[in-house]
Order: structure tokens, then C-alpha cells, then sequence
């Protein structure tokens, strides 16, 4: 199988999640942090067919998207249950769903001015990643709702 070439905003992404999920079993976050960001620790977060050039990892965009998420928690997870159905709560997803929906909300607040066809792309293929691609459509209907709310409030 050939591996693709992805840019240092995918692999800050992919690691974003990772980060997040860690982050789900009670890891610190500050520690979560330094090991990926100082100890560009990728050897066993990196589980992908994608060529990931460690050497242009965009620090900054991660570390911004990954903080961001601990800043706007209760916001980013009440906009996460606030657009799922009446029997589901955030709970209930699996922590990698929760994780990349964490860090694209996260996204979404940090960079108003991406592209929404963007990041919804690059989530979606990284959902693939995470072998969580049969949510792909529920990923990218609560994204959009999502999208479409923050927009009005800006």
C-alpha cells in the first residue's frame, strides 16, 4: 500500500486527538503536552498509512488546538450534547469519537477563518485512521450543525 503525504496541520491534528484520548484515561495534561510537543514522542502514537514528517510538525497549531480544548471544555462539550440525539449523551461515544470531536470543535473556535470543507475533510480521514470511519456521516452532520451555531454567534 502506498502511503499518502500529509502536511504538519494533519499530523498536529492526529496527534491532537491521541493527546486528547490519553487525556481521557486521566493523563495530565501539561505532561500529555511536553511528551508530544518537547519529546516529539510519536513512536507509539503514529498508527497511520500516512507519511508523517516529524521535522514539520507545526508545535504552535497543536499546542494551540490541544489547549484550547481544556480552555473551552464545558463549552466544546456542551455544544458536542447539546446537538446529539435525545437518548445519547457525550458519555455514551467512544473516547476517540469524543477526542475528535473535542479537538476539531477545538479547531473550529481557534482558526474562525479555515475552511469548514477543510476540517471537515482532514477529520474525516483521520476518523479512518482511528478505524472509526463508519461514524464518518455522524461526524460530519454534528460538525456542520456545529459550524453553522458558532458561526451565528460570532
Amino acid at each position: 500500500m502506498k502511503k499518502s503525504k500529509t502536511h504538519s496541520k494533519s499530523l498536529s491534528r492526529y496527534l491532537a486527538i491521541q493527546a486528547i484520548f490519553n487525556q481521557s484515561f486521566g493523563f495530565d495534561q501539561k505532561q500529555i503536552e511536553k511528551e508530544f510537543v518537547t519529546h516529539n514522542d510519536f513512536k507509539f502514537h503514529i498508527d497511520s498509512d500516512c507519511d508523517f514528517d516529524k521535522k514539520t510538525f507545526d508545535k504552535v497549531f497543536f499546542k494551540k488546538i490541544f489547549n484550547n480544548v481544556f480552555e473551552k471544555e464545558d463549552f466544546i462539550c456542551g455544544l458536542i450534547s447539546n446537538h446529539l440525539q435525545k437518548n445519547w449523551t457525550l458519555k455514551r461515544l467512544p473516547k476517540v469519537l469524543q477526542a475528535l470531536l473535542r479537538v476539531a470543535i477545538s479547531e473550529m473556535i481557534t482558526y474562525p477563518q479555515t475552511s469548514m470543507g477543510i476540517i471537515i475533510t482532514e477529520y474525516l480521514m483521520l476518523a479512518e485512521s482511528f478505524n472509526i470511519e463508519k461514524e464518518n456521516n455522524f461526524i460530519n452532520a454534528i460538525l456542520d450543525k456545529i459550524h453553522q451555531k458558532i458561526e451565528i454567534h460570532e
